[in-house]
């Protein structure tokens, strides 16, 4: 702001210095005091706006330092996946529904990588096309989870690919949503949307609520990226609605902790507290542990901008050791940048660093 500043004012020093100089000229006088007068005042003017670029922070600065703060304050904001197992649980194949019973106890009990290991060692053994698709599904979603994007989206597309081929309406609705999820973490918001309407529209000729739900949930997410708040607001609370009658748990506790994650935006950080603290007590309940870090993981960015940073870093540590206990990476270097900017506020430069 100063460097501004100073170029306007040394440029009006030097114009009002030639106006003096040519009036000069006409008069016959000698130019030698005006040109000293013109010179002394630019360096002045030039010390006196270093200096106060030192002391007193531009506005511009202060503003970028904010929005800085505000992007490394990580948030645990992820989608909805949707599973899909057909009929997987009651194959007739002794071998594979061995296998697959022992992955899908990994996968719900959030060991994502040796639940990957095991479908996949589902899929080396012969299945149907259906049974193909849902395992190819459920390790889409699990790298999802684990943060490996492309790894989740092949496994996606090539389970749209048979959905498309048997005309299996539930798991091409499945696989839709969850490629609009990866495209959604990537900030391609608008392919996003496109593939989770195509996904939704299914759902409801189908009459899948659950699934329903989990993709309006995901469509807030983006009108949140996009900046539209009220309109998020309206998809979260019509996917929570749904969650509620049909008793699903799962989808009503990341419904709330989307909730809050909208107040908290909003600057309602009492609201956004009530909500996220509702999201860890339904997750808690049911033993979700991903839930369980991101929720407390918002109530520690709550906590932050509240100004109580002991509260913050103790939920954030809390957060931090669920994470490495589930292997999710991504919550895992979200929490860990959290706890560094709180000792970074605390003025404890080599514990943040």
């Amino acid at each position: 702001m100063w460097t501004i500043i100073l170029i306007a004012l040394n440029a009006l020093i030097v114009a009002l210095g030639l106006y003096k100089l040519l009036k000069e000229s006409k008069e016959g006088k000698a130019h030698t005091k005006t040109i000293m007068i013109t010179a002394c005042a630019i360096v002045v003017l030039n010390g006196i706006a270093a200096t106060l670029d030192e002391v007193i922070p531009s506005k511009t600065e202060g503003e970028l330092t904010e929005i800085k703060q505000e992007q490394r304050l990580q948030r645990e904001m992820l989608g909805e996946v949707l599973d899909y197992l057909d009929g997987l649980p009651e194959t007739k194949n002794p071998k594979l529904k061995r296998l697959f019973e022992k992955g899908d106890a990994l996968y719900n009990d959030e060991r994502y990588p040796e639940a990957i290991d095991t479908f996949e060692a589902c899929l080396e053994l012969k299945t149907e096309d259906s049974e193909r698709l849902a395992l190819l599904i459920l390790i889409g979603n699990a790298y999802y989870t684990l943060g490996k994007l492309k790894e989740a989206e092949d496994h996606q597309h090539e389970a749209l690919l048979i959905g498309e081929r048997v005309d299996d309406q539930e798991g091409k609705a499945a696989a839709l949503g969850n490629i609009g999820l990866i495209y959604q973490d990537r900030g391609d918001l608008e392919k996003a949307l496109k593939y989770h309407r195509e996904a939704l529209e299914i759902e409801k000729q189908i009459g899948f609520r659950a699934g329903e739900a989990s993709i309006l949930g995901n469509i807030g997410l983006i009108y949140q990226d996009k900046g539209d708040p009220d309109q998020a607001l309206k998809y979260h609370e019509e996917a929570l609605k749904i969650d509620k009658e049909i008793g699903f748990r799962q989808g009503e506790a990341r419904q709330l902790g989307n909730i809050g994650l909208i107040y908290q935006a909003k600057g309602d950080l009492d609201l956004a507290l009530k909500y996220h603290g509702e999201n860890l007590k339904v997750a808690r309940e049911i033993g979700l542990k991903e839930s369980e870090a991101a929720a407390l993981g918002n109530i520690g960015n709550v906590y932050y901008l509240k100004g109580d940073l002991d509260q913050a870093l103790k939920y954030h540590q809390d957060a931090l050791v669920i994470n490495r206990q589930i292997g999710r990476r991504e919550g895992e270097a979200n929490q860990l940048g959290n706890i560094g900017l709180i000792y970074q506020d605390r003025g404890g430069l080599d514990q943040a660093l």
